[in-house]
């Protein structure tokens, strides 16, 4: 039976104060649920194509009650409650205003259910575009207290900080958060994650070699630390079989499988390698 995860884009498209200070480049704010709808729907998309059921618990533009979601959940039985934010500290973009991503669970369940299956998103979104984390805190939120299932609210940066909030509007970005969201969650409950086109991008298991002059480092795990370096690339010379295209620390790399089984981690930036 599959399991039934509730998304909650938290706010309404005209919900007062949820938005960006005034952007002189685009002419207007940003609102918060604009970036936090697109990251549900796309979520949605995600979890579905790994075998989860869903629940928008806040299916339109208006601002649904906190208590209406939360009773949507609790009458479905979901396994799991997500709801998806975007931060802000002082509404302007004088001073030297906050970054980063920060995750809450309610008072007392850090070290339970709701706290792994925050630390499992966490472990994919510090993996994405280089943004401060920080950490996994907790809170007396509606969402979390009064739902009778695992919540996490996510907050996925700050509206009024000036290059975190043009993020807000970047599909790749929004797409980005949406598949970190969703790999946490498959993780947890182990379930397998679902890449699009159902894990046929047109990279999967075909030879990915260096066009590098010089020595190319590969990895032993999605890193780009000195001590993960596992050896060397030379000149046309590469693995046989990629396994996947991960994001690391913004930068992307390809999983791949030498023809002894060993799988590694190298470039997937198309200056250093070529996929043949």
């Amino acid at each position: 039976m599959a399991y039934l995860i509730a998304l909650d884009d938290g706010h309404g498209m005209e919900t007062p104060g949820k938005r960006t200070p005034y952007i002189n480049s685009l002419g207007r704010s940003i609102k918060e649920n604009e970036f936090n709808r697109a990251v549900v729907s796309f979520l949605d998309e995600e979890l579905q194509r790994s075998g989860f059921n869903t629940l928008l618990v806040a299916p339109t533009d208006v601002d649904t009650s906190l208590a209406t979601r939360t009773n949507q959940a609790n009458r479905a039985g979901a396994d799991a409650y997500i709801s998806v934010h975007y931060n802000a500290f002082d509404g302007s973009f004088e001073g030297s205003n906050p970054s980063g991503i920060e995750l809450y669970v309610y008072p007392g369940h850090l070290n339970r259910e709701a706290g792994m299956l925050a630390k499992s998103i966490a472990n994919y979104l510090k993996k994405g575009t280089p943004q401060e984390f920080r950490g996994i805190k907790e809170a007396n939120f509606h969402v979390l207290r009064e739902t009778a299932m695992i919540a996490v609210l996510t907050e996925n940066g700050f509206m009024d900080h000036p290059d975190e909030a043009l993020l807000m509007i970047d599909p790749e970005f929004q797409k980005e958060v949406a598949m970190e969201h969703a790999k946490g969650i498959c993780d947890y409950f182990d379930v397998a994650y679902v890449p699009e086109n159902g894990g046929n991008e047109w990279y999967i298991g075909r030879r990915v070699e260096s066009i590098f002059q010089g020595d190319l480092r590969f990895y032993n795990q999605p890193s780009w630390a000195d001590s993960a370096v596992a050896g060397y690339l030379q000149y046309g010379y590469g693995f046989p079989t990629i396994l996947d295209r991960v994001i690391v620390e913004g930068s992307p790399q390809y999983k791949v499988e030498n023809s002894q089984g060993a799988v590694y981690y190298v470039t997937a930036n198309e200056t250093y390698v070529r996929v043949v």
